[in-house]
């Protein structure tokens, strides 16, 4: 599993926010497949849209991992059983927004698929863990096209709990073929580094600690430290992992003198 154990009252806060919601607005969960693949049968065909269904070439196989929406209703038995499925795994986000389902899909199937560097690949914005940052480097125009009248979008962060991001409802339409700028693209390869790093360590057969969320905190600390330092990239696995056999309690000052120690005994 990839982020904490949600929190026991994760749905119930989910139940509260539908329940509080203005008449014109609509509570749409947002489900990465790719963690749980056919996760969406669960749901009959008119209780859910993939992602994937628009795009050109959609089998049987690409459907299995697709995002999907599905709307979150009060009481909703069928609901609740298969969002139990989706616990441990950065899988979900919900939207409050005034936009019917059909809508919605529409917006969010574009960006499933950007370009960037004169080349396109698959954009993992349902991802909880990358999905912050994405909508930090968005501009507002971008955003307006992904998300268009919604006002909330809500995710399960690495800690089990809902992070809320507050939305400007936005008149935009729809994107018809999204692209990232270098400084974007750039960002979002960052912000999954420090995952990458943590695979990594665990094909090195390093133990993680005791949850996702403080593994993944402590690697944060020493990839600040590298940055800070200018260490080049070819290092970076080699210092994370000295870094991580003794340095499960310190500190930002504590690391960059690790680094240093580091750098003068082996290299």
């Amino acid at each position: 599993m990839l982020i904490d154990a949600f929190s026991e009252d994760w749905i119930d806060t989910l139940e509260a926010r539908a329940a509080g919601l203005p008449s014109s607005d609509h509570l749409f969960m947002v489900l990465d497949g790719a963690f749980v693949p056919g996760l969406h049968s669960k749901l009959s065909n008119g209780r859910k849209t993939l992602l994937f269904a628009s795009r050109p070439g959609c089998t049987q196989e690409a459907a299995d991992v697709s995002p999907f929406l599905t709307q979150f209703h009060i009481g909703d038995k069928a609901l609740r059983s298969l969002l139990a499925h989706c616990n441990r795994w950065p899988m979900v986000s919900a939207i409050e927004t005034s936009e019917a389902i059909e809508g919605l899909a529409n917006r969010l199937s574009a960006w499933c698929v950007v370009g960037a560097d004169q080349q396109r690949f698959n954009f993992r914005f349902p991802d909880t863990r990358r999905l912050p940052a994405v909508l930090d480097i968005l501009k507002p125009e971008q955003r307006g096209q992904i998300a268009g009248p919604a006002g909330r979008w809500s995710l399960i962060g690495r800690d089990g709990r809902w992070c809320d991001f507050d939305l400007v409802r936005s008149d935009e339409a729809a994107a018809t073929d999204p692209a990232l700028d270098a400084l974007q693209f750039a960002a979002l390869v960052e912000d999954s580094l420090a995952d990458e790093i943590l695979m990594l360590l665990v094909d090195r057969g390093r133990e993680m600690l005791r949850t996702p969320s403080a593994s993944h905190a402590l690697l944060g600390i020493a990839l600040r430290a590298a940055g800070r330092a200018a260490l080049p990239e070819p290092h970076l696995v080699d210092w994370c992992d000295w870094f991580w056999q003794g340095g499960q309690r310190v500190d930002d000052p504590t690391a960059a003198s690790m680094l240093e120690t580091w750098r003068n005994t082996f290299q």
